[in-house]
């Protein structure tokens, strides 16, 4: 019982100081009353003045990325069969390869019949060439009559006209035996594969999308407003959120035509280089400059920052420093703070 006793007493002990301890009524020393404390008035201290300077203002505008050439795949023939699809989406192809092949067995057909009419509309016109100069010369010599003279000529003048129209039917036949290979028209990604073998191609139905990632532009609406303040080849400044990269761009397009409804005007500025990470769809901010403003600033290092708070540290009446209580905003590409409301122009502050 005494050894329990002599354990209870000392827990209550141990309790009792730590209490005491955390709420400052043994070893915390001298209390620090709450509230602000000027700063002695220092002569070594160097005073910075307070001046508005002129500052570039930005309008931030939202806008998509595309491609210049972004197109869709289409069959040309009426109605065709999907005999293969030799790229899936996502799949990188080169200029001239083929995307999509079609049935062509009818196509073939038409072609070899249009080569043996042109030969026999050319065989005819040979005859009709021999005809004409065998009559031409006994018609001189009166040995025949000039109507079969002109009969011979109105023959060539037949087997001529033939002849033309037969190698026309034998390119059309060619060019839709063409059309049944679908080939690339530049070096790009399959952006969509919306084909399979089997598939009925019908100019109706896109086979596949497209597009090149060497020229990605950004389309971007902007309102009515700046039109007067948007150049040709300006350089804006576009960040996508999604690659966590920032790219530049050349305005080389401004579309001359407003929109009722949204009061905005559109820009097509391409991305220089050749930017890796990006594709048609993304979303991007650019910022584009719209003149300055007169605006107080001063270095990052001259805020502190308590919390949600920033202070700066200015010259009083007295000559002490007192920290004044303000509002900043950062400046883009820059160390500066720009400070929209706690202090006036002409005030002292230090950098610490």
């Amino acid at each position: 019982k005494i050894k329990f006793i002599f354990f209870a007493v000392a827990v209550a002990v141990f309790i009792i100081l730590a209490i005491l301890y955390q709420s400052g009524a043994i070893g915390a020393g001298t209390k620090v009353l709450p509230g602000e404390k000027d700063i002695t008035p220092n002569s070594q201290l160097e005073w910075h003045t307070l001046s508005a300077s002129d500052i570039p203002t930005y309008y931030s505008a939202v806008g998509t990325i595309r491609s210049r050439e972004e197109i869709d795949i289409i069959s040309r023939l009426f109605t065709a069969r999907v005999i293969s699809v030799n790229f899936n989406s996502g799949d990188a192809f080169k200029s001239g390869d083929i995307l999509v092949k079609l049935e062509d067995n009818d196509l073939q057909a038409q072609v070899e019949a249009a080569q043996e009419n042109l030969n026999s509309a050319e065989s005819r016109l040979k005859f009709a060439e021999e005809e004409y100069q065998r009559y031409s010369k006994l018609v001189e010599t009166q040995i025949v009559a000039r109507r079969v003279y002109e009969e011979s000529v109105s023959n060539l003048n037949v087997a001529k006209a033939q002849v033309a129209m037969m190698k026309h039917e034998l390119k059309v036949a060619r060019t839709n035996l063409e059309y049944a290979t679908l080939l690339a028209p530049f070096d790009g990604i399959v952006a969509e594969r919306n084909s399979d073998p089997g598939d009925l191609a019908t100019p109706l139905n896109p086979l596949m999308k497209v597009f090149n990632p060497a020229k990605l532009q950004l389309h971007v609406p902007i309102r009515e407003n700046l039109y007067r303040k948007i150049n040709i080849n300006d350089q804006l400044q576009v960040a996508v959120e999604s690659s966590g990269k920032t790219f530049t761009a050349v305005v080389k397009e401004i579309v001359p035509s407003v929109d009722p409804g949204s009061r905005t005007f559109i820009i097509n500025a391409d991305l220089s280089g050749v930017p890796t990470g990006l594709m048609p769809g993304m979303f991007a901010r650019c910022e584009i400059p719209v003149g300055s403003k007169s605006a107080l600033t001063v270095p990052q290092s001259a805020i502190l920052k308590i919390g949600q708070l920033e202070y700066l540290s200015v010259r009083a009446d007295n000559g002490t420093v007192l920290k004044q209580l303000v509002k900043t905003v950062p400046l883009r590409n820059s160390n500066l703070l720009e400070i929209v409301s706690g202090v006036n122009h002409g005030i002292q502050y230090l950098i610490p």
